[in-house]
């Protein structure tokens, strides 16, 4: 397979990063999975947006490359020369600073490199058990809403969730609001109001995030974001995660288990995504 790195189509096997690459010393950087199905990009202009806000808060330079257009015009060359463009596809655009430094860098300068590889179309699945993961807590801060290099959280979550035999888990914020699930947001409905933990609860600002918040009040739906305790959903009508490769239906949250039915309430808005 080919990649992109800082607008130049190479081999994967002709990527080499030093031993002072500042991705691989201190995960000093941002990425983005990004979905291809139907010719197209999906949400292309959302995920420019938040890399380019995350590279801002990460004090990193938009490389000359990394104009929106040009950028999208490189990710469909790379999609071509993989043999990817007839079929689903999963985009990774990945940037980092430059090496130099310790912990206090000397380069606001970044590299990014694109990958791209077959994928699957976008599903709406079911999750049958998912666990509360409290060992590590999510904390809110400028960086928070982006997705990072430093995946530490997520990957003792999906530790906890093979040691404990479930299909994903929940994870929390410092102070017990409920955050996230492990690669995707968290939304439950009751009647007519989809609920989702605010950004402040430290989670991701998702993709479908932005979709589902944007589109439902277009079908009826009044949108809830705040802070909610776990306890709130052994009250609620159905629960559900999301991100840009589907819609996950939860089934079983500890001993409390979720309807099927309010499924239907969503399926106008899910044709959009």
């Amino acid at each position: 397979m080919n990649v992109v790195l800082n607008g130049d189509v190479q081999s994967e096997e002709a990527i080499c990063l030093t031993p002072n690459d500042r991705a691989f010393q201190y995960g000093d950087g941002l990425f983005e999975t990004i979905r291809y199905e139907q010719n197209e990009v999906r949400f292309w202009p959302d995920h420019y947006d938040r890399i380019t806000r995350g590279m801002d808060a990460f004090s990193l330079r938009l490389p000359a490359q990394f104009d929106r257009d040009l950028l999208l015009s490189q990710i469909l060359d790379l999609l071509k020369i993989n043999n990817l463009l007839h079929q689903p596809a999963r985009i990774k655009l990945q940037v980092w600073r430059q090496p130099g430094g310790l912990y206090t860098p000397t380069s606001s300068q970044a590299n990014f490199l694109i990958t791209a590889r077959s994928g699957s179309d976008f599903a709406v699945t079911e999750k049958p058990v998912v666990g509360v993961f409290d060992a590590f807590r999510l904390s809110p801060s400028a960086v928070s809403a982006y997705k990072t290099l430093n995946a530490l959280p997520y990957v003792l979550a999906g530790i906890a969730k093979q040691k404990h035999n479930a299909d994903d888990m929940i994870l929390l914020d410092t102070h017990g609001h409920l955050a996230e699930c492990i690669a995707s947001n968290l939304f439950w409905i009751t009647d007519n109001q989809l609920f989702t933990p605010a950004l402040e609860s430290g989670c991701i600002d998702g993709i479908l995030r932005r979709q589902l918040l944007r589109l439902a009040p277009q079908h009826g739906f009044s949108i809830h974001q705040g802070l909610f305790l776990p306890d709130v959903l052994a009250r609620v009508d159905a629960v559900l995660c999301t991100n840009v490769s589907g819609i996950q239906w939860i089934r079983q949250i500890g001993e409390t288990t979720f309807d099927k039915s309010p499924q239907n309430r969503l399926q106008a808005v899910f044709a959009n995504l």
